[in-house]
Formats: structure tokens, C-alpha cells, sequence
């Protein structure tokens, strides 16, 4: 992991910033350049940050002004971002507009104002700051994670300690990351995935998911493994397109490995790639659950959700990272998953606003989600159907949606 680190309008590359942060990580994988604001223009700066990622595993950190351009790099490589006392809006601030900066930029900045959400940014606003006295609606209105905390605009107390709290949050939110955290009707359904011992672990397989994995450089991993939940087309519609793309794509090298929840899934699975999709065996392998011997894998997980498969639906127990991880799938139930979940899990749930008999219903599961979450539990939400009403309603909780790449 590297750190991009962007000091403040008059701030400088060693800022108690970067000071904080080399007491957590080495200083060879922090970059602090010195920044000429007045002197060089937005659209310059953009591209020269962004020339400086040369992974897809930076955070960036950003103080002041230099929190604007971290938010918009996390959104640029949709990588996590801490920001600090965050100037969004450096067109209205006096100090900044006249400083001598051509008038250009400070129209280059407005443009860049935003007006969304930016669900990686974890913010700390300072509660004595007399530059950006009021900045804490801008900072909630635009940073899903916003903690108060003592100290002035350019001085937070104890802020690497704030910073390693960040931190551990950052990696909890990126223990299973998402291709997709929609229901049937939503234009990404839901899948998952995460990276152990080199081998890349997809759970369910969705076409949008297909059209976003191919993306990706999947090509390093040893190993590709999809786990199935169930047959419907949402989890399982990309799978056959899937498996002819590594094996082309890979010229031949590599196979995915797909693991059925049950034999009767299994059986299922088959007629569809080899029978519908037109797959060829030496494609893919095809496992059971049972066969699976992983370090990462605990067991499949029987759960109820539609009467055409009853039988056939299952979410998944897993040790990702050696973290106790519940992915419940599709299902109308938690009651199979409970007994798996103590102090310190992950528990990815769907959320469903609208109710019905096949899902769980967030109204209805709310005070026990909020309960497994006072309890220690990670709670996750996934396979939304709609998403601004649900953020309403797990507003002022720990709940989280689970995060997107």
C-alpha cells in the first residue's frame, strides 16, 4: 500500500499529516510533494497527482486544500481517501481567492466544486477551526465517514491516533469489496469479491459483474474461483461468458473453478453452461462445496429465499484473512446465519426497502442488525433495490453499505 499525501494552501510537504503517517508507515511508501498552489492550475495539479499513482493500491490523504484533491483522486481511482479539515470550496474562501492566485483558477475551482457523496472519503473535522468555521455540513453532506474532533484548521489533537482509527475502518470497509450491490431490477446486481494467497474468489457472477472483472488484472492471479449462491440469472447470468473469456483470453492457460453451494446446484449449473450457454468442459472445473479444501473457506450455508429452489439456495461462511466473514446471499431468513456471528465478524446482509416474502425487509430487521452491530458485529448491507431510501434509513446507525469498486 502507498500514501499520496497533499498538504494545505499554504502548508508544507511535511505536514503533521505526513509526520503522522510515517510513524505508520515506512517513509518509502508515502509520497509528500511540495505543492505551488498560487502558481499552478488545477487542471496541472490533477494530472501531476494522478501521474504519481502507479498502483491500484494507494490512499490518498489530503489536509485543507489538499483534502479537495484527495477527494477527487479517490473518486478518479475509486481508492479510499482520509481528508482532514477538507476544503471543498477553495472559489469561496477569501484567504485563497486573495492570495494572488489568477482568477482562471480560482474559476477552474469552482468548476471542480462537487455536489455528491463520496462513499471512500473518512473526513476529521476539526471543532475550534476558524478558517472553515461552519465546514462540518459541507464535510457530512459530502464524506459518508465525518468524526469530530478537538484541534484548530491546521492542528488536530492527537491525529495519528485519529489516523489509525481511519485506517482500521478503511480495512474492515475493503475486506470484501464489490462489483455490484444491486437487486434484480438494478443496473449492477450483486457480487463480490477478495484476493487470499493470490487466488482472486468471486462470489456469484452476474454479467454486470463479468463486464467489470474482465477489467480488472486478473490475469496475476493463480487461481480464479467463483462461488455460486443460487441459479438466478442476477447471481449466476455471467458465469458461461465468464469461463470463455479466461480460457480465450488466458490463451488457454487458466480455467475458473466454480463452486456449487450442493450437488443439486451443481447438476443445475451444468445444464446451464454445458447444455444452454454451450460451454466446453475443458473450460472450467466444477466443484462442490464439501470439495472444497481452502483456508478461506468454511462451509456453504442452506438458507431459505424463493419456493422454486427451495433447497437450492445457500449463502457462504468464510475466514477471509483470517477475519470470520457471513455472506448471507439471497434470503428471506437470518436465522441460519446467527449462531456463525460473534464479536468482531463481518456480516454481509441483503436489505430489501420494498417487503416481500423472499427477502428480508430493513424496516422490519433494522433493530436487529443494529443489535448485532452494538454487539461487535460488522454489519453490511448489500443487494439493495433502493438505495436513497435505505440510506435514510440506517441514517445515525453504524450500518454500512458495502463498498464498490
Amino acid at each position: 500500500m502507498k500514501i499520496l499525501n497533499l498538504h494545505g494552501f499554504m502548508g508544507e510537504a511535511d505536514n503533521k499529516n505526513y509526520k503522522a503517517l510515517c510513524n505508520i508507515f515506512s517513509s518509502e511508501d508515502i509520497i509528500s510533494p511540495k505543492i505551488d498552489y498560487i502558481n499552478t492550475s488545477p487542471e496541472e495539479l490533477m494530472k501531476c497527482f494522478s501521474d504519481m499513482v502507479d498502483t491500484d493500491d494507494f490512499i490518498f490523504v489530503g489536509q485543507s486544500l489538499g483534502g479537495m484533491y484527495a477527494d477527487k483522486l479517490s473518486r478518479k481511482f475509486k481508492r479510499p481517501c482520509i481528508l482532514t479539515n477538507p476544503c471543498y470550496y477553495p472559489h469561496e474562501l477569501e484567504i485563497i481567492t486573495s492570495s494572488g492566485i489568477p482568477a482562471d483558477y480560482v474559476e477552474q475551482y469552482r468548476k471542480m466544486s462537487v455536489i455528491t457523496q463520496n462513499e471512500r472519503a473518512y473526513t476529521l473535522c476539526s471543532d475550534k477551526d476558524t478558517i472553515l468555521p461552519d465546514n462540518y455540513q459541507n464535510c457530512v453532506k459530502l464524506s459518508v465517514t465525518v468524526k469530530t474532533v478537538h484541534g484548530s484548521h491546521s492542528t488536530i489533537e492527537n491525529v495519528g491516533d485519529h489516523i489509525s482509527e481511519l485506517l482500521t475502518e478503511i480495512q474492515n470497509d475493503n475486506l470484501l469489496l464489490f462489483l455490484g450491490r444491486g437487486s434484480a431490477f438494478a443496473d449492477e446486481h450483486n457480487s463480490a469479491f477478495f484476493v487470499e494467497d493470490n487466488e482472486l474468489v468471486l462470489i456469484d457472477c452476474p454479467a454486470t459483474s463479468y463486464q467489470k472483472v474482465k477489467k480488472m488484472n486478473w490475469e496475476r492471479y493463480d487461481n480464479i474461483y467463483i462461488l455460486i449462491t443460487h441459479t438466478h440469472g442476477d447471481h449466476s447470468g455471467g458465469v458461461g461468458t465468464m469461463l470463455q473469456y479466461v480460457w480465450f483470453a488466458s490463451y488457454l492457460k487458466k480455467k475458473v473453478t466454480i463452486v456449487a453451494p450442493s450437488a443439486e446446484v451443481r447438476d443445475d449449473l451444468l445444464l446451464l453452461l454445458m447444455r444452454i450457454e454451450g460451454c466446453e468442459q475443458e473450460w472450467f472445473d466444477i466443484i462442490t462445496a464439501d470439495e472444497l479444501n481452502k483456508k478461506w473457506f468454511v462451509a456453504a450455508v442452506p438458507t431459505i429465499h424463493v419456493k422454486p429452489l427451495d433447497g437450492r439456495c445457500f449463502g457462504y461462511h468464510l475466514n477471509i484473512h483470517g477475519n470470520n466473514v457471513v455472506y448471507t446471499g439471497d434470503t428471506a431468513t437470518l436465522e441460519p446465519f446467527k449462531p456463525l456471528l460473534k464479536r468482531g465478524s463481518f456480516l454481509y446482509t441483503e436489505a430489501a426497502y420494498y417487503k416481500s416474502a423472499v427477502h428480508l425487509h430493513l424496516k422490519e430487521m433494522l433493530p436487529e442488525f443494529i443489535k448485532l452491530s452494538d454487539s461487535g458485529v460488522h454489519v453490511y448491507l448489500m443487494h439493495l433495490d433502493v438505495e436513497e431510501e435505505i440510506k435514510k434509513l440506517i441514517a445515525d446507525t453504524s450500518l454500512k453499505f458495502v463498498q464498490l469498486i
